[in-house]
């Protein structure tokens, strides 16, 4: 898919000198003793205007929880994108935090964990969202076996 030979994950520890996936560059303050290095709500994930994502949200700023160790490598955003995955996301200083396609019903890849911000009383718009795109998808299964 994005055509880099040897591309893996630095998690993976397999010495590939192309490791799409990092460690989190710059640690989060104040997180808790033993926490990943990207953990807690981080107050400001900025969302690109047009994407699906900015039309589940309604805003340009988010606060998210993360719960991580590796992110993408910058040196790979340009394979993300031109693999047809744009950067949709980014924290306060660049970094990325989702990717999304639109050549797919239903494809948003995170950095923040939605889950973590979910609650009884409101879920999270990615998580409604989510379940608004299966729900469509299967009256149109349903209407298309009908038509058979």
């Amino acid at each position: 898919m994005l055509s880099i030979k040897d591309a893996d994950s630095a998690e993976n520890n397999s010495g590939s000198k192309n490791n799409v996936i990092s460690p989190v560059a710059c640690t989060i303050p104040n997180r808790k003793p033993g926490a990943p290095k990207l953990s807690g709500s981080i107050p400001e994930v900025r969302i690109r205007p047009g994407s699906y994502l900015h039309s589940f949200y309604k805003k340009d700023v988010v606060a998210e929880e993360f719960f991580c160790n590796y992110e993408v490598n910058p040196d790979f955003e340009w394979a993300i994108a031109e693999a047809g995955f744009p950067i949709v996301a980014r924290g306060a200083q660049g970094e990325v935090r989702a990717i999304e396609s639109s050549k797919h019903r239903f494809f948003i890849a995170t950095l923040f964990q939605p889950q973590l911000s979910s609650n009884f009383g409101k879920a999270h718009p990615i998580i409604v969202e989510f379940l608004r795109a299966a729900a469509k998808w299967k009256v149109q299964k349903l209407e298309d076996s009908l038509l058979e």
